[in-house]
C-alpha cells in the first residue's frame, strides 16, 4: 500500500514537472526558416499605481551561441555552438515627462528547453541599469549594475529550486504547456519579475498554473504569490499569446504579428512597409 502511495506521488510529481514540453521550442518547420516571430502589443503597463499607454514588441528568434561567451556567435557554423531560442520583451513606456526604456532577454536552450541565460537594461531617464543572469548547473551567476546607492554592483549566485522558473519567461512558457494533456493543475517554484531598475532578491514561491480551452483560444491562469495572471492563446499551432492579464493590472493585447527577418527593415519607412505586406502577416 505504501509503495503504491509512493510511486503515485512520484508519477504525479514527474507529470507535473512535465508538464511544459519543448516540441514548439524544437519545431524546426517554424523556427529554423531564418526568420523570427514579431509581435507587436497594445498595453497599459502599471507602473507606480497608474497605467500607462504604451507599445510592447515580443521577438522571438533562434540564434546560435557562442559556448564560452554566452553571446551570438560571429560564425554561423561554429561546430560547438549551442542552438538557443530568445525572446526579448522591448518596453517603452512614457512616465509624464520621462520614459522608461527597457529590454529583457531570455535564452532557452534548444536542446533541453532549459534557460540558460537572461540579461536586463533600462534607461529611466534619471540612470541606467544592468542586469545578466548566467546558469551554472542548478544555479544561475547573477550580476547587477545600478545607478542606486547600496546597489552599485555585484554577484551572487541563485540556486534553482527544482521545478523552478522566472516570472519574465511565462510570455514563452504558457506557449509550451502540453495541452494534449488533461487540464489538471500543477504547480511550479515562481521568482518575481526582475523588470526594474533595482537588484533583484530572487525568493521562489509556489504558483498553480492551470488551462480551459475552447474552440478557439486557450486562458491559461498563473497562481502566483502577487495574485493571478491570465494568458490568452490561440488554440492552433504556435500558440501565439494574445493577451497577457497580468496581477498588477498590466494588460497586453496583440494588434499584428509578423514572421520576419526583422534586421533587414531598418531604413525609414521600412515598419510601415513590413506591417503592410500580407505575405509577413500571421492571420489575427
Amino acid at each position: 500500500m505504501l509503495r503504491s502511495l509512493l510511486l503515485g506521488v512520484f508519477v504525479l510529481a514527474n507529470s507535473a514537472s512535465a508538464q511544459f514540453s519543448p516540441a514548439l521550442l524544437q519545431n524546426n518547420s517554424y523556427w529554423g526558416d531564418g526568420k523570427a516571430e514579431f509581435d507587436i502589443y497594445d498595453a497599459q503597463l502599471s507602473r507606480d499605481g497608474a497605467p500607462r499607454p504604451c507599445e510592447v514588441l515580443h521577438i522571438l528568434v533562434r540564434e546560435s551561441f557562442d559556448p564560452k561567451q554566452l553571446v551570438k556567435s560571429s560564425n554561423p557554423n561554429q561546430p560547438d555552438a549551442i542552438q538557443v531560442l530568445k525572446l526579448n520583451q522591448i518596453l517603452h513606456v512614457p512616465m509624464g515627462l520621462s520614459v522608461h526604456q527597457q529590454m529583457h532577454s531570455n535564452f532557452w536552450r534548444v536542446d533541453s528547453a532549459q534557460l540558460l541565460k537572461f540579461s536586463f537594461t533600462s534607461s529611466d531617464s534619471i540612470g541606467n541599469t544592468y542586469k545578466e543572469a548566467r546558469r551554472y548547473g542548478d544555479q544561475f551567476a547573477y550580476e547587477y549594475h545600478t545607478y542606486l546607492d547600496g546597489m552599485a554592483g555585484g554577484k551572487e549566485m541563485v540556486p534553482l529550486p527544482a521545478n523552478g522558473y522566472f516570472y519574465d519567461e511565462l510570455p514563452w512558457l504558457v506557449r509550451t504547456i502540453d495541452f494534449q494533456k488533461p487540464p489538471a493543475p500543477f504547480e511550479v517554484q515562481l521568482a518575481g519579475t526582475t523588470i526594474h531598475s533595482k537588484k533583484d532578491s530572487f525568493v521562489f514561491k509556489p504558483a498553480k498554473i492551470s488551462f480551459k480551452s475552447t474552440e478557439r483560444e486557450i486562458d491559461v491562469a498563473v497562481e502566483h504569490a502577487g495574485g493571478t495572471d491570465h494568458f490568452i492563446l490561440d488554440r492552433d499551432f504556435p500558440n501565439l499569446l494574445r493577451q497577457w492579464n497580468a496581477a498588477d493590472g498590466s494588460r497586453l493585447k496583440m494588434k499584428r504579428s509578423l514572421k520576419v527577418a526583422y534586421w533587414n527593415y531598418n531604413k525609414p519607412g521600412d515598419r510601415e512597409k513590413a506591417l503592410a505586406d500580407p505575405m509577413l502577416r500571421r492571420p489575427d
